[in-house]
């Protein structure tokens, strides 16, 4: 590397989802001249991109010696899911310069006006400090029944991996399986199991499977129609899944004696109570913003966002330039891929104007020059249009486009077949992100 001819600057990206990976590499890469000496460290608990939007599927024990299937294979191992980072990262560091750096744990604590984050380490047991001049927030949102749709709240990679290991070997020889939870993520999971064991299976692979939902029919808290709804119910129960309707589980104990049944208490709207014991309970309901470690007064307080960050149409934190946040810990737009991947195309040029504005006013301040021209960041304005694609096992779904439905073979085409993992290892190393090929 040349010697710098600007001041070394440290940007610390909390988060390695689908905002806080590409914006490591964007930064990587395109940093301009006048901040050659930039050092970018990504904070995370996981070391690996865990591609998490096809979870629902790697739940289900995949055929390693099965050929491809053009409709898509059911199932999928670790090898569809994690993606290594630190070999992509790699090719930024040359010599003894280290461009990017992973640190391995969780953010505990960050203090805006210090300009620290403390970091509990996976490993030792240690906490780190690290000091930043710029941080992105980019943790997304937890699960808080810990089910391994995300990274799980109180570990890494590995025990990701060993938590879906374990539901994938109960699952090969469960007769019984209750998925609970009328979103997105229940859906997609019942269909994937569904497809594999449901009504189409094999006599011997045949499971009962039965799905609970506290609504009449699955989808509704993204504002879908009634008939995308109906549709997402025809398709489940056309594979053989039980759907038992405006009820919750509202306990789930183990089951006495030997082996590994659940209990579970089931609750209707009316108030009355049922027990239903299952081999296999997987909860795919109830995420909770990933933002704890942040002082309150970064926070929205209101009931639509609580827990989310007070985020300006540049990005930018509230009251903080030198902060910026994308993806669903924003408050600015419902929490989905799409609208994170909407964000960071936004972002990524903007820091990059950000970086140079900061390099020209440190030489200004140098040279005793009294104000130094800056250029104005990019605004976000956000396309709130509803966009959502349900895959209901590899053969297709069911979706909706503003006033539109979409039909299963569009469904299928573009997310059911592959659930994006003919994608995955480009945007893990830095190649793309969702919609741009050229990141």
């Amino acid at each position: 590397m040349t010697a710098s001819t600007g001041p070394d600057h440290t940007v610390v990206v909390i988060g390695a989802g689908y905002v806080g990976v590409p914006m490591a590499h964007h930064l990587a890469k395109h940093t301009p001249a006048s901040v050659v000496n930039l050092r970018v460290i990504l904070v995370a608990p996981n070391e690996e991109m865990f591609w998490n939007v096809a979870s629902p599927r790697g739940f289900v024990p995949s055929d390693s010696s099965a050929a491809p299937n053009p409709k898509g294979n059911p199932g999928f191992g670790d090898d569809k899911l994690f993606f290594p980072l630190a070999p992509s990262f790699a090719k930024y560091n040359t010599g003894s310069v280290k461009r990017v750096e992973q640190v391995v744990g969780r953010a505990t604590s960050l203090d805006p006006d210090r300009q620290t984050i403390e970091v509990a380490l996976n490993t030792g047991g240690t906490v780190q400090t690290i000091h930043y001049d710029t941080a992105l927030i980019a943790t997304g949102t937890d699960i808080t029944d810990g089910t391994p749709f995300k990274v799980v709240p109180n570990g890494g990679v590995s025990e990701t991996k060993a938590a879906l290991a374990d539901y994938r070997a109960r699952i090969r020889t469960a007769s019984h399986i209750v998925v609970a939870g009328g979103g997105m993520t229940g859906v997609e999971v019942v269909g994937e199991l569904a497809a594999v064991y449901g009504a189409n299976a094999p006599k011997d692979k045949k499971k009962e499977i039965v799905f609970v939902i506290n609504e009449p029919a699955p989808l509704g808290v993204y504002g879908t129609k009634d008939s995308v709804r109906q549709i997402a119910t025809n398709r489940l129960k056309t594979l053989g899944v039980h759907i038992i309707v405006n009820t919750k589980v509202s306990v789930a104990t183990p089951a006495a004696g030997e082996g590994s049944q659940t209990v579970l208490r089931l609750t209707s709207k009316d108030g009355t109570s049922t027990s239903l014991t299952t081999d296999v309970y997987i909860p795919a309901f109830g995420t909770s913003f990933n933002t704890k470690y942040l002082p309150a007064k970064l926070l929205d307080a209101t009931e639509k966002n609580r827990g989310r960050v007070l985020t300006r149409a540049t990005l930018q934190v509230e009251g903080y330039d030198n902060i910026f946040v994308a993806g669903d810990a924003s408050n600015l737009q419902f929490p989905s891929l799409k609208n994170a991947n909407d964000q960071i195309t936004v972002l990524a040029p903007s820091l990059q104007i950000y970086l140079k504005n900061w390099a020209v006013a440190r030489g200004a301040k140098q040279n005793g020059d009294a104000a130094a021209d800056t250029t104005a960041l990019k605004e976000y304005k956000g396309d709130d249009t509803l966009i959502v694609a349900v895959s209901t096992g590899p053969a297709g779904g069911t979706g909706q486009v503003g006033s539109w439905k979409l039909f299963s073979l569009v469904i299928w085409a573009l997310k059911s077949r592959f659930l994006g993992t003919d994608k995955a290892a480009d945007y893990a190393s830095g190649k793309r992100v969702m919609r741009d090929a050229n990141w």
